[in-house]
């Protein structure tokens, strides 16, 4: 959902204020209102602003008038990077409030995809993921507390501290390391379909997470430094992942066949909006695709 307005600039900034532990102005108006209003800007070029990247006019809203001085809170993996950099991650904190009405939390996953390049990922300490328990301190604790507050529902639903422990060590490096991972098994479950497919075997069984953990060449890594134990709670998270946050592609998809008549098509329309309706609000979250192909179009 996009929101895209100054207001929701300025609600998702007061959130990252409070995040990176700073009071976001002295009322309710907020800092970025009040610069937005006092500068003369427009609602309707702000997308036009944003595209303008490292010139956009927007990145002087937290200067200080007085020591020029640059009070944009920034997160301490950012602090001391150069003056560019730190310019593209005020950008792109700015541009996620204005499209979603809330802050990313800690840095962006763009800002994450970037630093991955130059981090070794066999430096990750996976220690906490021994565990058979979600800690209430560090980490850990920091990501229960915030999910609880933006969304408690998710946060019932994926109460595996698995699940937990691997996202908290990635934000603990700074990278979206559950998100890396799944992706990673979702590429390699793909493209062995792919294969199977191409050699005739149609009824070959989909890879599974636990053969693709045993059989990655940085996980037999990690399980060498950590144990059995560790690989397979990661096993267990990506799993997890799969299950209650990022479903699986269907690989072998159901093509049910209808009349090709404008009633019928209408009535599978109408069933889809129902069955939305009613799964919308105790599901979280919920992906459903419909789409109907009529006999005669090419388009």
């Amino acid at each position: 959902m996009t929101t895209r307005t100054m207001k929701s600039t300025c609600d998702g900034l007061r959130l990252w204020y409070q995040q990176m532990g700073q009071t976001y102005g002295t009322d309710d108006t907020g800092l970025f209102t009040q610069w937005f209003d006092d500068g003369g800007f427009e609602e309707p070029d702000m997308e036009e602003e944003f595209d303008e990247k490292l010139d956009c006019a927007y990145l002087d809203f937290a200067v200080n008038e007085d020591t020029d001085a640059n009070e944009f809170p920034f997160p301490p993996e950012v602090v001391n990077e150069s003056d560019e950099a730190k310019k593209l991650f005020e950008l792109r904190v700015i541009r996620h409030c204005w499209l979603y009405g809330t802050a990313p939390i800690n840095a962006d996953n763009d800002w994450a995809d970037e630093k991955a390049k130059e981090y070794n990922l066999d430096d990750i300490d996976y220690t906490a993921m021994a565990s058979d328990k979600t800690s209430s301190a560090g980490t850990t604790g920091e990501l229960l507390k915030d999910l609880k507050t933006r969304c408690p529902n998710l946060r019932e639903r994926i109460g595996e501290p698995d699940l937990l422990n691997l996202t908290a060590i990635g934000q603990q490096h700074g990278l979206p390391l559950l998100i890396y991972l799944s992706d990673s098994f979702v590429r390699a479950r793909v493209a062995q379909h792919v294969e199977d497919k191409k050699k005739g075997n149609t009824n070959a069984p989909a890879l599974t997470v636990s053969n693709w953990v045993a059989s990655n060449p940085y996980l037999q890594r990690v399980t060498g430094k950590h144990g059995a134990k560790v690989r397979d709670k990661i096993a267990m998270a990506i799993t997890s992942f799969g299950n209650r946050v990022a479903p699986l592609f269907q690989l072998d998809p159901s093509r049910p066949v209808v009349d090709d008549d404008l009633s019928e098509i209408v009535a599978y329309f109408n069933a889809a909006v129902v069955f939305i309706l009613e799964h919308a609000a105790v599901s979280y979250p919920l992906q459903f695709d419909f789409s109907i192909a009529v006999r005669g179009c090419s388009q």
